[in-house]
């Protein structure tokens, strides 16, 4: 769907209304929920890569949450550091 079809549809309009409302930038509001949807993702796949290699590795469960929580809080220290 292109920009253009978006932002001249009732949706569009409805949440542009809605987001100023609650005087909010309508498009700075959808790229804050895009940038999100990106990372959430991106943290599901992050995370199915890890539950597979940690079933073909042998980890145990705890093991594997141990390394997902270490791999995005490292991944957070980077984003804070740029």
């Amino acid at each position: 769907m292109a920009k253009d079809s978006v932002t001249g549809s009732g949706v569009w309009l409805r949440f542009e209304r809605a987001a100023r409302q609650r005087r909010r930038n309508p498009v700075r509001l959808l790229a804050e929920y895009m940038s999100e949807c990106l990372e959430r993702w991106e943290d599901e796949r992050l995370d199915a890569e890890m539950r597979e290699e940690a079933r073909s590795s042998g980890y145990r469960e705890r093991e594997a949450v141990d390394i997902v929580r270490r791999c995005r809080r490292e991944r957070r220290v980077r984003r804070a550091a740029s």
